[in-house]
């Protein structure tokens, strides 16, 4: 892993470690022969298809080695994915220090979901995959003491190491992780929060951090091409073939980033960050640029340099109005407010 990667998780990680006052949270309850073991976690996720969870180890948490290099401890951080009716769930496990260790997999009675706790029936039988290592199969000694002793039938015994075998094969493709596992990694908690606590903000911010986005890819690819074009043709010193196929490449550029960006398979355009906007900064930097425009309208040089910025801000307000009113369900003020007013100074402009 880069520097700059584990940087990125260390911030992430420690975003996630401050778990909100009053953060939604559910009990589980997991079940291993006669043992009962219960944990307290917060509720990233609870969408139909698929539950998402976070977990921190505090310090009653006895430390449990997994590998010869792993060991959770206080201070590791466990991200949960749990599937209603799928009989395994994927835990990303991530050292205190903030490393990613690695993927594990536990073999599972599909689980009870209905009722706090959650219950989950562990079948012993699991599958490690450290990071940067091949997945290995832990614990058939356990589920074949559990045949013996007649907590399981030989039946269910079978099925579970045969989905054991299937899960332990998957892991050696390299795309073997479920979608909503490479969605949603640790570095998207932030974006979970915010999307379970104020889903139209969410929204309303990976919208208009997608378009942001989008327009700093097209600058950055125009910029590149158009270093190359002016090094190696003579496409800015005259008018020609050069010229109309610099120009014929920009815009295939732009017309090749634009689904990439919008739809989200972009680096920056994964999650938006709660920090990016919100309503009230869009509002104030609409009054702040409608004051430009009223000192301003008179002088035609402005009007150039005015109108695709109170654009972009009018745009971004119709965003989070449209957003906050369809999935919060509340009258976004400050949203309309800058929506009217950005109408108000173009129409003076224009």
């Amino acid at each position: 892993m880069s520097f700059d990667l584990l940087g990125a998780r260390r911030r992430a990680l420690r975003v996630a470690r401050r778990i909100p006052d009053g953060a939604p949270h559910v009990e589980v309850a997991v079940r291993r022969g006669g043992d009962v073991r219960q944990f307290r976690q917060e509720l990233l996720a609870d969408w139909p298809e698929m539950k998402i969870t976070l977990q921190l180890l505090d310090s009653s948490f006895q430390p449990l080695r997994i590998d010869d290099s792993t060991t959770l401890r206080r201070g590791s951080l466990l991200v949960w994915y749990l599937w209603p009716g799928e009989a395994f769930e994927i835990g990303a496990f991530h050292h205190p220090g903030g490393a990613f260790q690695g993927y594990y997999i536990n073999l599972i009675r599909p689980p009870r979901l209905e009722s706090q706790p959650w219950i989950i029936d562990d079948l012993y039988l699991d599958v490690w995959v450290p990071a940067g290592g091949r997945g290995v199969l832990f614990d058939e000694e356990e589920l074949r003491a559990a045949v013996e002793r007649g907590a399981l039938s030989d039946r269910e015994a079978d099925g579970v190491r045969e989905l054991g075998g299937r899960l332990l094969e998957a892991t050696q493709r390299s795309r073997w992780l479920p979608p909503g596992v490479r969605h949603w990694p640790v570095e998207s908690v932030p974006a979970l929060r915010l999307r379970r606590d104020t889903p139209g903000i969410f929204h309303a911010a990976r919208i208009s951090g997608r378009i942001i986005a989008y327009g700093l890819y097209v600058m950055g690819v125009v910029s590149a091409t158009s270093i190359g074009f002016a090094a190696f043709t003579d496409a800015f010193m005259i008018a020609g073939a050069a010229q109309q196929t610099w120009k014929l490449v920009i815009l295939g550029e732009a017309l090749l980033l634009a689904p990439l960006a919008l739809g989200g398979l972009l680096p920056a355009t994964r999650w938006p960050q709660p920090t990016l906007t919100d309503e009230r900064s869009l509002f104030v930097a609409t009054l702040a640029s409608g004051l430009a425009v009223l000192a301003l309208n008179t002088r035609a040089e402005w009007s150039g340099a005015l109108l695709p910025v109170y654009g972009t801000l009018g745009l971004f307000s119709l965003i989070f109005a449209v957003c906050r009113w369809s999935f919060d369900r509340e009258v976004p003020v400050f949203a309309l407010a800058g929506v009217a007013m950005t109408l108000l100074a173009l129409v003076l402009l224009l």
